[in-house]
């Protein structure tokens, strides 16, 4: 008997310093994120900004707007020693549509599978500040967007299209992405990284950062794999400004270039004998 308490006592030992470590560790999930998220049945992901607070007792709060309706996280989970992740949300106005997300937090990055209604689709998120900035509660919620809002009806169009400009980049070969159709025009790298670029640049200007044009990322790389990853951050990059926050100006602008460059692409992608995505 006396061998048998001491085992049990060394279990609750070992559980309440499992729980004061759990409760010591940094908190890396709280504040907002920003990102993408691919509805179920969709094939191009929109923009979504993500607030999210952990609390000392481990529950976790927060609201996902960007998509036609924002929600509201009602609980979840976070073990920060794996970075495995779940969130329960519940659609505001709508109690009876729910979503899940599963995934996993690596550094700054939270991606996964969202299973809405029983459909799955896929979300990631980029940790864009430390600080927790809801959107007001549903009591406070003003009107849904109407369905001809210009910031609404261009960011439906740039999600579109950036889906698009991604499946493009990832579908040709990286032994062609130095193919240009004619010495006097870019390279289809260097075509990629130059939406890239615009994105940093038209998304910052319709956030109210005052930036100059820069070709960074057109001049610094023709690898496939780190341009497809530039390209996806560029994109995750404008999830704020498209998500409400922008300034229509250049949310347009950006929405024009970008498909200024994906016709250029169709015609580089019917040259190598290949078929453009939106066909």
């Amino acid at each position: 008997m006396l061998l048998r308490g001491w085992v049990v006592a060394c279990c609750m030992l070992s559980a309440v310093d499992s729980v004061v470590a759990q409760s010591s560790a940094p908190d890396k999930l709280s504040g907002t994120w920003t990102g993408s998220l691919t509805p179920p049945n969709a094939t191009a992901g929109m923009p979504v900004v993500v607030a999210i607070k952990l609390a000392a007792n481990g529950s976790i709060t927060g609201t996902i707007t960007g998509p036609p309706r924002p929600g509201d996280i009602k609980s979840g989970s976070f073990d920060p020693r794996t970075g495995a992740l779940k969130l329960e949300v519940v659609v505001r106005d709508d109690g009876a549509t729910r979503a899940l997300f599963e995934g996993r937090v690596q550094g700054d990055t939270a991606a996964g599978q969202v299973t809405v209604d029983g459909q799955p689709g896929d979300f990631r998120l980029v940790k864009s500040s430390d600080t927790f900035a809801p959107e007001p509660t549903a009591t406070a919620v003003p009107a849904a967007p109407r369905a001809d809002d210009p910031v609404a009806m261009v960011s439906r169009g740039f999600t579109e299209v950036t889906g698009w400009v991604l499946r493009a980049a990832e579908v040709v070969p990286a032994n062609k992405y130095g193919y240009r159709p004619v010495a006097t025009v870019r390279t289809f790298a260097q075509l990629i990284g130059h939406i890239a670029d615009s994105h940093n640049y038209y998304c910052a200007r319709a956030t109210g950062k005052r930036v100059e044009w820069s070709d960074a990322i057109e001049k610094a790389t023709a690898d496939k794999a780190t341009l497809v990853q530039k390209l996806k951050q560029s994109i995750d990059g404008c999830a704020a400004g498209y998500a409400g926050a922008g300034q229509i100006g250049p949310l347009t602008e950006n929405f024009g270039h970008t498909n200024l460059h994906y016709g250029n692409m169709i015609t580089y992608i019917r040259m190598l004998g290949l078929k453009p995505p939106s066909s």
